[in-house]
């Protein structure tokens, strides 16, 4: 994966939901990158709790940097919107930069975020099930 996407997913995904859900939420699962260093809570929220939310919940090891640990526990997509069953549509935005994409989850499988910086950089940021 790209440095830019990585910074994009970890990072910059939390600039965005710093307001938090807008509803009660309900708790889809918590998924990790494939490395298991990242813990990232998903949650239905917004209208009739169909968009989609996610936390970063926790970083461990080298994956927590100096960069990461002020977005632990802070919302990294906020109310992506619904585009079919288990799949959303967002923007994430950090500092300067937009990731427009989709997310898409197969419970108990893989949870894919697909996107692209300044419409250039493309690529796909999976998250799998949590041990």
């Amino acid at each position: 994966m790209s440095g830019l996407l990585r910074k994009v997913a970890a990072l910059g995904a939390a600039l965005m939901l710093m307001a938090g859900p807008a509803a009660a939420a309900t708790e889809i699962g918590l998924y990790q990158t494939t490395d298991r260093k990242m813990d990232f809570q998903l949650l239905t929220c917004g209208n009739n709790d169909a968009e989609l939310c996610v936390v970063l919940a926790d970083a461990r090891g080298t994956a927590r940097t100096w960069q990461v640990e002020p977005y632990i526990g802070k919302l990294v997509v906020n109310r992506a919107r619904p585009a079919g069953s288990n799949l959303w549509k967002g923007t994430m935005k950090f500092g300067q930069y937009s990731v427009s994409g989709k997310m898409a989850l197969r419970p108990g499988e893989s949870f894919v975020i697909s996107g692209c910086a300044m419409l250039v950089v493309c690529n796909d940021f999976n998250l799998i099930p949590a041990e």
